[in-house]
Order: structure tokens, then sequence, then C-alpha cells
């Protein structure tokens, strides 16, 4: 690893300082890719495991932050990384990628940055959706897959939000996005994880939301899943409402032999409302 992507140690917080700390025991690095620097996530192994390092690919309007609470319930025989997108976090304000594929670059780049041969990879949302590209254009590079509340084609929604942001602002979608990300009883107890989502939210750059908006609706791999020979776990929230999971199940059968799990109660955000139930479900054998 270069000096340039050597961890910090001991506990971090977020680094942006219009943001409430968000304390974590989890190394940070960043590494440069290219045209943008990204902000690692990343813990080490505790003790030298052939298994895969697993990457974790964060939603729209987010940042690595989105894992924190569920690295910690992961074990710990295995390196775990979350990274900025282009357009969030320490990468705001990236040149926009064209589509999925281009961020699906990133990650190849990024792993032949950290010397890293194969991984197994997850991703919510938008996370969920580069993930699919991924493994549709790297196969060779993934040990298993994990999509999390994401779809498998392109809304209509997604390029209106884009434009709304354009003409109205971020922070007039912030109210609809926690309703969809989050149940009324999470978001009426305003834990640490929603403050964090409506700060992240209020603070991104109108440019970054809409690019990623219009990346996202570039989404174009339903008619390549069926390629997909590695192995895979779809898993839906029950309440979700973007991601719903008859929407999951759709996608889940286009691949062959994936897993379909539904988490009861759950919303689209599952990585931060039920952290532990999520983690249980990437280290379970299938």
């Amino acid at each position: 690893m270069s000096s340039a992507a050597m961890p910090a140690d001991g506990p971090v917080t977020v680094d942006d300082p219009d943001r409430e700390p968000l304390a974590h025991p989890v190394p940070e690095h960043d590494v440069r890719l290219g045209d943008h620097t990204t902000r690692l996530l990343d813990r080490p192994a505790r003790a030298p495991s052939r298994a895969a390092p697993l990457v974790l690919v964060h939603a729209l309007g987010l940042d690595r932050l989105m894992w924190a609470g569920l690295i910690e319930h992961l074990p710990t025989d295995r390196r775990v990384i979350a990274y900025d997108l282009r357009g969030h976090g320490r990468a705001a304000g990236a040149p926009p990628a064209r589509d999925l594929h281009a961020l699906a670059h990133d990650l190849l780049r990024l792993l032949d940055a950290l010397g890293i041969a194969r991984i197994e990879l997850a991703g919510l949302s938008m996370g969920g959706a580069i993930a699919q590209t991924f493994a549709v254009d790297h196969p060779d590079r993934l040990a298993a897959l994990y999509l999390v509340a994401t779809a498998g084609d392109p809304q209509a929604a997604y390029l209106q939000r884009a434009a709304e942001a354009e003409s109205h602002g971020v922070a007039a979608q912030l109210p609809a996005a926690l309703d969809r990300w989050f149940t009324p009883a999470f978001l009426a107890a305003e834990p640490a994880a929603v403050r964090y989502a409506r700060q992240t939210v209020n603070r991104a750059l109108v440019a970054d939301w809409s690019a990623s908006w219009r990346a996202l609706a570039t989404l174009d791999t339903r008619d390549l899943l069926s390629g997909i020979r590695v192995r895979t776990r779809v898993i839906a929230g029950g309440d979700d409402p973007s991601t719903p999971p008859a929407m999951m199940r759709d996608l889940a059968r286009d691949i062959p032999g994936a897993d379909f799990t539904v988490i009861p109660g759950a919303r689209h955000l599952i990585s931060m409302e039920v952290p532990e139930r999520l983690a249980s479900l990437l280290c379970a054998e299938f």
C-alpha cells in the first residue's frame, strides 16, 4: 500500500466541521483514483485470513459512514472496506460519472490501487446498482455478491429527482427521502443515524446530487444478470417503498441460483436502521 493510502490508527470522526461528529472505531484513509480522491473506512482483518475482503457501496446522497455501524457487527476475521463514491463525502465535487459503468470502473481502480485481486461486494440502493454493474463488467474480481434494497431497472423518478433538485434545491427532497429510508418510529426517535442522513443530504451539492440520479438512470444490467455466476444474495426490506420485496424478488429470479431474503419491518436504509440484521446476512453461509 502506498503512503497515500495508509490507514490512521484509533477512533476517528467525520472531518466535515458542519456535520455533527459521528465517532466510530474504523481506520480511515484516502486513495487517489485518477481524477478524484476517495476516502475509505478500512478495517483490517484481526488475524491472517483467506477470506476475500468485503467491500460496501453506499446509497445515493450519503457516503462511506452509512456503513460504520454495520461494520461493528461483522466478524473480525476479514478486511472490510467502505468508500466514498464520486460526488459524495470526500469525493464531493469530483467530475461526474457519465453512467454506472464509470462508477464500477472507479471501484476497479480502487481495488488495483489497494492491490486486491478479488472481493465480496455488497451494495445498497445506488450501491446495489453499481454492484450489479461491477458483477457484469468485472466478474473475475468477485467472490460473492450481495444486492441490498436496489433496483433492477431504471425508474422514471430518477431523472425527475435530478431536475427537481436543479429547480428547487436538494433540501426540498429531504422529507420524502427520509420517509422512504426509515420507518416512522425510527425517524421519530431521531437517533444519530437519522441526524447523519439529514445533515449529509442537506450539505450535498446540487450538481453532485443530480449527476448521481442521472447516472443511476443508466442502469442497464437486467438482460445481463443471467450471466452472473458468482454466489449472490438479494436482500429486501419488508416495508421498503423504494425497492419493495416484489421488485427484489424479480431481480433475484434473473440471477442463477441467487438466494432471496426479506427483512420484515425494514425500510430502505437497512444498513442504518437494523445493521445487526443485515450484517448477519452478509456473513451467513448460503
